[in-house]
């Protein structure tokens, strides 16, 4: 699967809460670097999205602030297991230090990506998947065909309901098998199948591969 459909049908969180705190100090020809950001995190209920705030008060001036908020976007945005984008996580800058005349923005966007990093690394991050609600109606003859087919490809069949000749079937499966279900549906129904979805938000990925490579190779 190439990024871009990844990016779609796939998702990252944490599940528990994590703390973060770097330091950018450096010398560059003879003048300094420094920045200082403490940043933590926390795991939000499913389909609550993305909520940042700022406890850090002034010991990071606002003149620093934009730049440290798009470095809790970068590493947000970025993920920690395989550079999907982060849900359902709150995550705030909970305080920093800063030096009158080394302090850049630069400085302080890279230590706050980096303890935004730091921080999901140590909250458990998980996989989520995106998940699709699919209505099935066929004649009553392919019933077991579209179990088959549903079941296939992850899903499995919720609720049923008759209406005679016909009879109609509700799933939730992972919506990257969306498509090529209502193909297979379509040919193995003879093209007798009347199908709708809708999202249906995003559950942990089954089983999820313990490496980056393992998730890479995987999708």
């Amino acid at each position: 699967m190439n990024d871009g459909l990844s990016r779609f049908f796939y998702r990252e969180t944490v599940q528990d809460s994590g703390v973060g705190d770097e330091k950018v100090i450096r010398q560059r020809g003879g003048v300094g670097v420094y920045a200082h950001v403490q940043v933590a995190v926390h795991a939000l209920s499913r389909g609550q999205g993305m909520e940042l705030a700022w406890n850090a008060g002034l010991n990071i001036p606002p003149r620093f602030a934009s730049a440290v908020v798009r470095g809790l976007q970068d590493a947000l945005t970025s993920g920690v297991l395989a550079g999907l984008e982060l849900t359902d996580v709150y995550a705030s800058v909970e305080n920093g230090s800063y030096h009158e005349e080394d302090s850049t923005a630069d400085a302080f966007r890279e230590a706050a990506a980096k303890a935004t990093t730091k921080a999901l690394r140590g909250a458990r991050p998980l996989i989520l998947e995106a998940l699709a609600s699919v209505s099935i109606t066929v004649p009553k003859e392919f019933i077991e065909v579209v179990e088959t087919t549903v079941a296939s490809h992850h899903g499995q069949a919720t609720t049923m309901r008759s209406e005679a000749p016909l009879q109609s079937v509700t799933t939730d499966l992972p919506a990257v098998h969306l498509i090529e279900l209502m193909a297979e549906l379509l040919r193995n129904t003879e093209g007798h199948a009347r199908i709708s979805s809708a999202t249906a938000g995003f559950r942990p990925r089954p089983e999820p591969p313990d490496t980056i490579e393992e998730w890479v190779a995987h999708r």
